[in-house]
């Protein structure tokens, strides 16, 4: 084990120092889709609010700012940050921006919830959480999936074990993106592909579940500009389970996840990211192909009215009324960990990137 795993590992951060009720005052830098989703999101929690909003270009925060009711609009990143009524800011920009605008926040002094994925590089999130710990500072990837309530209730039953451990799962996270060759999606200097849009997170979701993966097998598809559109990994986790995940960004797939435990089945419909709803079929384990016993389902529900960016917003901002340094939910070795297994992927595929 290395040092910064063995640091994260006996890190004390998650000893809970309550202070109260407090109101987390956050600030968000971008303007652009995802920033504008998260920011729809505050009308749907009081334990927090929107205070600030900063872009490189000044009318864009201020339009961004009008249509949330932004009380601040700055034209760059800096101003935000040197305010010290914001407590914590959240990095909604391009993928190739996370790394350099989260350090330029933790130096400010300020908490930080960078979106997925969180670096495009190994060595740079080590950088960033080593940092953050010299800093003193709460620092998260935005996985918001962790966040759900469905998929918290989900965690419950198979650390429960009440019917039993999960052998095997299936993920997929498909759909028919913008192929333009300078879109987004497509530009490996703006982290383009597969893997890192949507794949991440059948990646996570199932070590979220089946424990870390121990050993695994990817394959991916490489567009002209060299960004995967397709990529498949078969995995195997600490726990013994074996799982089979895929994404693409040119193929439109069911979206789900399934885990199959030794008596029963879980089945986390589209969208299984961001769930309002899954199901546990319980068979009891019968023996044989189609085995003549009693089959029960029990349907796991928590709806939402938004698009359910408010669960990361009040978990977040729960963890820093409690002084906690991390997400227990979402926690920094994991993060490492994962940017470790998709730069191994990216190696042996000859992904490009950055």
């Amino acid at each position: 084990m290395d040092g910064l795993m063995e640091h994260l590992i006996n890190n004390d951060s998650l000893s809970s120092q309550s202070s109260g009720s407090k109101k987390i005052r956050w600030g968000i830098l971008g303007t652009g889709k995802i920033a504008n989703k998260f920011a729809s999101e505050f009308s749907h929690t009081a334990s927090a609010e929107l205070a600030a909003v900063a872009s490189r270009n000044l009318e864009r925060a201020r339009s961004f700012a009008c249509v949330h009711q932004i009380p601040k609009a700055y034209g760059s990143y800096d101003e935000l940050l040197n305010q010290e009524d914001i407590d914590i800011v959240y990095i909604g920009l391009v993928n190739s921006a996370h790394y350099p605008i989260t350090r330029q926040a933790l130096l400010a002094g300020k908490p930080v919830l960078c979106e997925k994925p969180f670096t495009l590089h190994t060595e740079q999130t080590e950088e960033l959480i080593l940092l953050a710990r010299q800093k003193n500072l709460f620092l998260m990837e935005g996985l918001w999936t962790r966040t759900f309530p469905v998929i918290n209730r989900v965690k419950e039953i198979i650390s429960s074990q009440k019917y039993g451990n999960v052998t095997l799962a299936q993920m997929d996270f498909g759909f028919i993106g913008n192929l333009d060759p300078n879109g987004r999606l497509m530009n490996p200097e703006l982290g383009g592909g597969a893997l890192y849009d949507v794949g991440i997170y059948p990646l996570t979701t199932a070590q979220h579940f089946l424990g870390d993966i121990t050993e695994f097998q990817a394959m991916a598809t490489l567009s002209r500009t060299g960004v995967d559109t397709r990529v498949l990994i078969q995995a195997q986790h600490c726990s013994g389970a074996l799982s089979v995940l895929h994404a693409s960004i040119d193929t439109a797939s069911q979206k789900e996840a399934y885990l199959f435990m030794e008596q029963a089945t879980i089945h986390i419909p589209c969208p299984f990211w961001k769930p309002p709803v899954a199901s546990c079929t319980i068979h009891g384990g019968g023996i044989g192909s189609s085995p003549n016993t009693p089959v029960e389902t029990q349907t796991i529900s928590a709806p939402y009215s938004g698009n359910g960016f408010e669960f990361e917003i009040e978990h977040v901002s729960q963890c820093l009324r409690d002084g906690l340094k991390e997400s227990p939910k979402m926690p920094l070795m994991e993060t490492l960990q994962t940017a470790r297994m998709i730069e191994k992927i990216r190696s042996n595929w000859k992904i490009v990137h950055v």
